[in-house]
């Protein structure tokens, strides 16, 4: 009774712990029918984010893999960003939004990002065909992001994404190469550049930031990443061969990193360079530290135009890609220029996409339910047949199950009574009795027999005018009735146990066989038509192994179930030779015994 107790309990938890979450979760709004939860992990086994960061954008990238296109507007001007209270509505632009490629592209703006966390989430809630556009790119980042270049435009001249609209003067490259990110620019290396004029908003007396996505063609001939040229206060990154060097004027002097670190060719390395009157002079590559060197003094703002790919000559042009391209009027720090780097690559350690859930009768409904669904559809007659089977064979173990943990329960609880009885009792023989009180006791059926065989023996004894004793040829047969009604209720307590038994071993090899039936109806198809091709092959393949997990799902219950109604069965029988053996040696005491 106490491990019942126990195993409900736990159940109950469970229960609780797992379904009361759903349930509790507030919706924002009704009027959007589906949200997605996105995790942000900077623990070391994610992103590895060690400082905290306010106000920081993050790139998520949605496609047919984590996201459902039908479910949203065609524009996506229906998808809004929610901090974890599903409140506070976050700032976010698109920078590419493809229903077509199903290639999706979001910049949000975190409020914070905890270090070394896997707490930290955000909602993204869409499907209202009602919905207005609410993007911000300019409210995306914040005041010290002075520039962003997302260069995912597909003709034309890039577009500044923040409020101070730094929009390029000129450009001169290829836009709509495939790149780091979404898409980039492609530099020539003749007279291709990108142009930014001079702004009262380029202020870098605080600090300064540069970062972006960069693949080289292959060895630069004193190519410039970027500069700008203002006599002695001239300030220039580029690179010789594949080395990156960087100088930046302070105090009429120029603290330079000479061939910091090497950016190797055909490859998309994020270089981040920053500046700062007290830590000096960084260089990172793919979120790490490579180089530093001190200033000497305060940091001046660029007196002319800022050139990236190139110089204002029209010389030195670099020969690659870029994407991403940034600048910002801080320094930024190593974790964010860590969270940059692990955040913006293809294959991000920052960002996990959970399930769908969908809006429905005051609850939520899962993204598994749903593909469940849409596997059902595609089961074939073949597959309905062996899953039909193994439905009826789970029935039938469930029935046996609920039927035996029952009688078991009333069996254990009034074998308790009477044995306590049975105990206390001075004169055993009253307690024939009281059969209503023991209905369900397997030990008072036994009890009943002995009894019965007992008061035959007696009289017999007794018709013949001996004394009120036993030989011991009758107290072996009392014995042997004893063993016999206890046989009889051990095969009481384990009828039905064969089902339970055949749907463990019967299941998954049931389902092994709609699993095997199915591939081979499935490549039999794709001979017979001639050509291969994933629509063709998936209905039969989630046909088959569907078989397989319905097997499963029937054989692990039956499993458990069997186990505890095994270990139940074991006990109930113990305690019955427990009192055959007290009743015996009872009967042996009052009635004594004789050869």
């Amino acid at each position: 009774m106490r491990f019942g107790k126990t195993f409900f309990g736990v159940l109950i938890l469970l229960i609780f712990v797992t379904g009361g979450p759903l349930s509790a979760e507030a919706w924002w709004d009704a009027k959007w029918k589906y949200r997605k939860k996105i995790t942000l992990d900077t623990s070391a086994q994610g992103a590895d984010i060690k400082e905290a960061l306010t106000d920081f954008p993050v790139l998520i990238r949605l496609h047919s893999g984590n996201f459902n296109f039908a479910n949203a507007k065609n524009d996506g001007s229906d998808i809004r960003f929610l901090a974890p209270d599903d409140k506070t509505p976050l700032k976010f632009h698109a920078e590419r939004y493809d229903p077509a490629e199903e290639m999706v592209l979001l910049w949000v703006r975190i409020p914070r990002l905890s270090p070394a966390s896997t707490q930290d989430f955000v909602w993204m809630y869409y499907g209202n065909p009602a919905a207005p556009a609410a993007q911000d790119p300019g409210g995306t980042y914040d005041p010290s992001q002075l520039l962003v270049y997302h260069l995912g435009e597909k003709e034309g001249v890039p577009k500044d994404s923040t409020a101070y609209q730094n929009h390029p003067r000129e450009f001169a490259g290829k836009l709509n190469a495939a790149a780091a990110v979404g898409r980039g620019a492609s530099f020539s290396g003749k007279t291709d550049r990108l142009t930014i004029g001079k702004s009262p908003s380029l202020v870098f007396s605080k600090g300064f930031t540069f970062s972006a996505w960069v693949r080289l063609a292959g060895p630069q001939e004193d190519a410039r990443l970027i500069s700008w040229d203002d006599g002695k206060q001239a300030a220039l990154a580029g690179i010789a061969g594949t080395k990156l060097y960087w100088s930046f004027p302070a105090d009429k002097k120029k603290p330079s990193l000479e061939k910091a670190v090497d950016l190797p060719a055909q490859k998309w390395v994020h270089v981040a360079l920053t500046a700062d009157p007290i830590k000096g002079l960084i260089v990172y590559t793919d979120g790490r530290e490579r180089a530093s060197v001190k200033l000497p003094g305060p940091l001046p703002d660029p007196a002319s135009d800022v050139v990236i790919g190139g110089s204002l000559k029209g010389e030195k042009a670099l020969t690659g890609d870029l994407d991403e391209v940034r600048i910002s009027g801080v320094a930024r720090s190593a974790a964010w220029v860590r969270a940059d780097a692990a955040g913006q690559g293809p294959e991000t350690m920052l960002l996990s996409y959970l399930d769908e859930e969908t809006a429905s009768s005051g609850g939520l409904e899962s993204l598994t339910i749903h593909l469940l669904i849409v596997t059902a559809r595609s089961i074939t007659l073949d597959g309905w047949i062996v899953i039909g089977i193994l439905v009826i064979m789970g029935c039938m173990a469930t029935i046996v199950f609920l039927d035996k943990l029952l009688k078991l329960r009333r069996t254990k609880k009034d074998n308790s009574a009477f044995l306590n009885s049975f105990s206390s009792s001075a004169n055993f023989r009253t307690l024939k009795e009281r059969e209503g009180d023991f209905e369900n006791s397997s030990l008072f059926r036994v009890y009943c027999t002995g009894m019965e065989e007992l008061e035959r023996r007696v009289e017999k004894t007794e018709a013949a005018g001996g004394r009120k004793s036993l030989p011991v040829q009758a107290v072996t047969a009392f014995k042997a009735a004893l063993d016999r009604a206890s046989l009889q209720e051990s095969r009481k307590s384990t009828a039905g146990l064969l089902i339970l038994t055949l749907s463990i071993s019967g299941g998954p090899f049931m389902g092994l066989l709609g699993t095997v039936w199915g591939v081979i109806n499935t490549f039999a198809g794709v001979a017979e038509a001639g050509e291969a091709n994933l629509a063709a092959i998936a209905p039969g393949v989630a046909s088959a192994l569907s078989c397989t997990l319905m097997g499963l799902l029937v054989a692990i219950p039956a499993l458990f179930a069997y186990s505890y109604l095994s270990s139940e069965i074991k006990n109930s029988m113990a305690e019955m030779n427990v009192f055959t053996a007290e009743f015996l040696t009872r009967v042996e005491e009052e009635y004594g015994g004789k050869a």
